[in-house]
């Protein structure tokens, strides 16, 4: 019999302005800077260890604590690793800053308000 797999989650939200160069049909709304607030959910998958889970959710927290803390209340097009910042991006970047988190498995990124989202899962090799 093989080991169970978990999924495990921690939500965090922020709020952050940015400006996209277009917009569908040249929609000028998206070149004004404008806000959200965005929710985001950072999955982590694997096996439990010895204590019985698969990862140390006080690690976790303060970990996503430390991106929340570049991303939250500032203007988006400054971040310059982040490139334009689309919902997809900002997926890539909160990846890219926990990259290191053992089990990191993927990033959502939710606008509540407006019913949208998107999910990276990583550079996983065909699973």
């Amino acid at each position: 019999m093989s080991e169970p797999i978990f999924n495990i989650c921690k939500e965090f939200h922020f709020d952050a302005a940015h400006q996209l160069d277009a917009g569908p049909d040249g929609d000028p709304r998206y070149r004004r800077i404008h806000g959200h607030s965005y929710q985001v959910e950072v999955w982590a998958r694997g096996p439990r260890n010895a204590r019985g889970w698969v990862i140390d959710m006080g690690d976790f927290e303060r970990r996503i604590q430390q991106t929340n803390a570049k991303i939250d209340h500032v203007f988006l097009n400054e971040i310059e690793e982040m490139g334009a910042p689309t919902m997809e991006n900002i997926a890539y970047f909160i990846w890219r800053d926990l990259h290191d988190f053992t089990g990191l498995h993927k990033v959502v990124v939710k606008r509540g308000q407006n019913g949208e989202s998107c999910e990276y899962l990583g550079e996983h090799d065909g699973d």
